[in-house]
């Protein structure tokens, strides 16, 4: 195995483009928690490069590579930490009083770590792979939402090292507002991803669900279709790694088009039947297809959820399927069922 160094330094890597409006608050809160920060610039016309200068930050301009996993490695290549922590403009970090990192990731078995992520109000907490040794074959991958787990567990396989959660915590707050601007940012690069690699459930899943948030359905439900199709080619272990999402997005869109979801939910939850989201679909549609039982059942169990666990990585739901969501559904299927009081107390839940 490689031996590591003991003193253990913390580099913040980051890339960041026309960034004015969040860098100043995630570098502050970077402040006194790493030991550097590395800041890639690809093509700024506002005042973020000035506001990284004014933080200290090592100062990095590149062209856009159009490759997402490019640029990161650029930022990963400058850093002079033992441990790289990656993060965005638009996150804010959270140490809890008394925790240093350099002490935290002090353990030669240790590759990686985890953080608690909230990736935006309103979302359950959900972790996230943030932190990783300055090692060469830790690499990202991918154009669009690049990937660094399984590099991480690639070197752990081979070094017999592991992984392993932190009491840190991360704040996204990118997502709040109108993030059309994104999604129509995204398209072309993830029309290029699943042209490259076909047969990757995950880039149709991410094609499906950019089409359908620009109201694009029929081109959404054709991604949809493909990446199910790339999924039922995979071990099941596999194909639950990549989540529930295209399923989701093309039951929405089907729901609300009038159409009959539950045959493609019921085929979802063969494979993921853990996913609350899903769930949450199924109990609509349940209700719309007049199996008022069957959905107060699945209700039952969201409404006892504890929303403030993060779940596995990854993953984040709506709150709102726990809560008013999911009361107000259950009122309509005990109303339907003609238990008045319970449907009262259910609707009075929702509106609280």
């Amino acid at each position: 195995g490689r031996s590591w160094t003991v003193s253990m330094r913390v580099s913040a890597a980051m890339i960041v483009r026309n960034e004015e409006r969040f860098l100043g608050d995630c570098l502050a809160s970077l402040k006194g928690h790493v030991d550097e920060i590395v800041v890639v610039d690809t093509g700024s016309r506002d005042r973020t490069r000035e506001i990284a200068r004014a933080h200290g930050a090592r100062l990095y301009e590149i062209p856009w590579p159009n490759d997402f996993a490019a640029a990161r490695n650029y930022s990963l290549d400058q850093a002079t930490g033992d441990w790289i922590l990656w993060v965005d403009a638009d996150d804010r970090l959270h140490v809890p009083e008394g925790v240093r990192l350099s002490e935290l990731l002090d353990d030669p078995r240790l590759a990686g770590a985890t953080l608690t992520l909230e990736w935006q109000r309103g979302l359950t907490p959900g972790t996230e792979l943030r932190l990783f040794r300055n090692d060469p074959r830790i690499r990202f991958r991918g154009i669009i939402h690049e990937n660094i787990t399984s590099p991480v567990k690639a070197v752990c396989a081979v070094e017999g090292m592991e992984i392993r959660s932190t009491p840190l915590r991360l704040t996204h707050v990118g997502y709040e507002g109108d993030i059309t601007h994104k999604h129509e940012r995204n398209l072309a690069l993830l029309r290029r991803a699943v042209q490259e690699e076909p047969d990757r459930p995950f880039y149709w899943t991410c094609l499906a669900e950019t089409l359908a948030a620009l109201s694009r359905d029929d081109e959404a439900i054709a991604a949809c279709n493909r990446a199910i199709s790339a999924q039922r080619q995979l071990d099941l272990l596999t194909r639950r790694a990549y989540g529930g999402l295209a399923y989701q997005v093309l039951a929405r869109i089907l729901s609300n088009e009038g159409e009959d979801a539950l045959p493609i939910l019921n085929e979802a939850i063969e494979s993921f039947p853990n996913e609350c989201d899903l769930l949450f679909l199924r109990a609509r549609a349940l209700i719309a297809a007049g199996r008022h039982e069957e959905a107060v059942a699945i209700l039952d169990d969201l409404v006892a959820t504890d929303v403030d666990r993060p779940v596995k990585s990854g993953t984040s739901y709506d709150r709102r399927i726990f809560g008013e969501f999911a009361h107000d559904l259950r009122g309509i299927a005990l109303l339907r069922l003609e238990r008045f009081a319970e449907a009262a107390e259910a609707f009075e839940r929702a509106a609280a």
